[in-house]
């Protein structure tokens, strides 16, 4: 790492603590060779990190001329509402961070799926789509591919063994999603075929249920399945909400802990003479 040394147009500011160990002083601040060398790349060359630490003694000595100032001139009322601000501030960090501590250590992240169920049985209404989902599957595969119509038939009949059959078949083809369970977005189902395939989908085709499309361009044929939709304003199906739900649950525990531990700090401070009321 480079040691940055510089003759600085100010050299008789260091006149009372000139020392080696600093490369700049503002007023009764100083800046530190060590903190210079932390805020610049060891990958830069020798020419650009005199540049980089130049910028960087300039945007120091600006902050802390600022800070100075502000010291100066501002109502000394100011200035005290503003260091019990920050006496207020420094506090609840301390208190926010041994109080997380304490709940991580209680907390169990794993929610157990018959919550998440009846949270969901008791507060499904509240969950309404903003957006259309889709449940599909679709098969890429070159038009030259033999078998073309055995496979389309089992795509589109797609019982347990036909499922198991175009699994293996996977590494035939150019691409492939068979989990038609899982709910996505329809934004990003139009998305995805338009900048990974080229192709541009018809709402009017995507959103029918149990409807099939076949897609073809000079090389590929594209085989798609819409096997549901719900649009807007309808209830969010629960395995598209679950991790909301979850994280809903989650902080409920978190909560449900911090006032547990309030009540017991307080409970055993009071037994250890710690706390009183006179």
């Amino acid at each position: 790492m480079i040691l940055f040394s510089f003759t600085l147009g100010a050299c008789s500011l260091f006149s009372e603590k000139e020392n080696s160990d600093y490369v700049a002083r503002v007023n009764t601040h100083y800046l530190e060779f060590d903190e210079l060398n932390q805020h610049i790349s060891k990958d830069l060359s020798e020419q650009d990190s005199t540049i980089a630490a130049k910028t960087y003694i300039q945007n120091w000595a600006t902050d802390k001329l600022l800070l100075d100032r502000a010291k100066l001139n501002l109502p000394e009322e100011k200035q005290i509402d503003f260091r019990e601000l920050a006496k207020k501030y420094e506090e609840q960090l301390f208190k926010k961070a041994y109080k997380d501590a304490l709940i991580e250590r209680e907390l169990k992240d794993v929610i157990d799926s018959s919550d998440v169920d009846e949270y969901y049985k008791n507060n499904k209404s509240n969950f309404k789509l903003n957006e259309e989902l889709v449940q599909l599957r679709y098969l890429q595969l070159d038009k030259k591919m033999k078998a073309l119509k055995d496979i389309k038939r089992q795509f589109q009949r797609f019982n347990p063994e036909d499922m198991l059959s175009l699994q293996e078949k996977s590494l035939e083809f150019k691409s492939l999603s068979l989990n038609d369970s899982i709910w996505v977005r329809y934004s990003e189902v139009v998305k995805e075929f338009k900048e990974s395939k080229g192709l541009q989908l018809d709402k009017t085709e995507l959103f029918k249920s149990g409807y099939f499309i076949e897609i073809e361009n000079e090389n590929d044929l594209y085989y798609i399945f819409i096997k549901s939709i719900l649009k807007r304003n309808e209830e969010a199906p629960i395995g598209y909400i679950r991790p909301t739900i979850e994280q809903i649950l989650l902080n409920r525990k978190k909560i449900n802990i911090a006032k547990k531990i309030e009540k017991e700090i307080t409970k055993d401070a009071t037994k250890n003479n710690e706390f009183e009321v006179y």
